[in-house]
């Protein structure tokens, strides 16, 4: 049987067209692709999947194509095919998480000196580059400060706050923002009429929205729920089970118990969450959104639609919002602060929620709302 090709990386980018949610990094490049004013060293940061890696291809790929340089690779030519594979001799990726040491940099160092064979420039692509030991990191900042004219580096790092400030001066940042989940939809159903798969808009929206505005996270679960449905149409409960989401209208009934002061049907709730399989973390997470969400409807109720509500949502957290004071609103808020700092302990996730129900219960109590 053949090993079926990943999603994330059958429909990985190879232009900068066809980068999704980073408009101002596309048009960075292409602007300095364009008039030729190319950095030596560049920083990318963002968080992971969403398109660094990808990027630092592309311009390579741009620079040493065959056909070029130009803005859109041929992806036909030996260079572009070695680049995007991550198989060139003179585009280098390095796991700076697993090549951290003094030696691993010193190196890169001398390696650098030798004129590319096949490429017109040299790249050095150093992923989790905020992985450098203390001694590498200075190592590094001689060989990114004056590397020779065909050589161009790119460090890419999920926390770039971590890079040595030295090494930051060297170098243009541009930041990767978590793309929107209505971007990660439309690539997604773009994505199903080319594998002429069959689903339903709501279930699409799940996966997009579960994906926390990863590109490459939307694509994994898209080929998770195509292993769990089979042939079949993707379907919204499917999905559900697939992923482990929870069905949101639980949080809804989660926040109307607490107002009502009912703790039972609070704990009934909770432990149908858990037994869903989803975790204390990703449920206090999930929370945190439910009541950024209420605030929003509180504050902002005109605007939701700019917050990419669907109508059903901006109906429900509208309704919900109404009934609940904004200050009891920061209070949960606060009250599920200790939820969070509890889990980092590893304490009793059962008894730091049933807590948060009675404080919150307590506190509502006390309001008079």
């Amino acid at each position: 049987m053949a090993v079926e090709i990943p999603f994330a990386i059958k429909y990985r980018p190879k232009k900068l067209a066809d980068v999704i949610g980073q408009p101002v990094v596309v048009q960075a490049f292409t602007n300095a692709f364009k008039n030729n004013t190319m950095h030596h060293a560049y920083i990318l940061s963002g968080n992971y999947g969403t398109g660094k890696t990808s990027v630092s291809r592309i311009i390579a790929a741009m620079e040493n194509c065959e056909k070029g340089p130009t803005l859109e690779p041929c992806c036909e030519c030996n260079n572009c095919k070695l680049i995007f594979e991550g198989k060139s001799f003179d585009v280098k990726e390095i796991d700076a998480a697993s090549n951290r040491g003094i030696e691993d940099i010193r190196a890169l160092n001398k390696e650098i000196h030798h004129c590319p064979i096949e490429c017109r420039t040299k790249y050095i692509i150093l992923d989790e580059a905020h992985s450098l030991t203390g001694i590498a990191a200075e190592a590094a900042l001689n060989m990114v400060e004056e590397p020779p004219d065909y050589v161009r580096f790119i460090l890419a790092t999920t926390e770039a706050h971590l890079l040595k400030d030295t090494i930051r001066s060297r170098c243009i940042t541009w930041k990767f923002n978590k793309v929107n989940w209505t971007e990660i939809f439309s690539h997604l159903k773009n994505i199903c009429a080319k594998e002429e798969l069959e689903y339903d808009d709501n279930a699409l929206k799940i996966i997009a929205k579960s994906a926390k505005g990863s590109v490459r996270d939307s694509l994994q679960n898209l080929q998770t729920v195509l292993n769990y449905v089979g042939n079949e149409k993707i379907l919204v409960n499917p999905v559900k089970e697939a992923l482990g989401e929870v069905d949101q209208q639980l949080y809804f009934n989660l926040i109307d118990a607490i107002f009502r002061s009912d703790a039972p049907q609070c704990y009934i709730i909770i432990n149908n969450i858990f037994k869903s399989g989803k975790e204390a973390g990703a449920v206090v997470r999930d929370l945190y959104g439910h009541l950024n969400n209420l605030l929003l409807a509180k504050t902002c109720k005109k605007n939701l639609p700019d917050f990419n509500f669907t109508e059903d949502e901006i109906k429900k957290y509208v309704h919900q919002s109404n009934k609940i004071n904004g200050d009891y609103i920061l209070k949960m808020v606060s009250l599920l602060k200790d939820v969070s700092l509890g889990l980092k302990f590893n304490l009793d996730p059962d008894f730091l929620f049933n807590t948060f129900f009675i404080e919150c219960i307590v506190a509502n109590k006390k309001s008079g709302k």
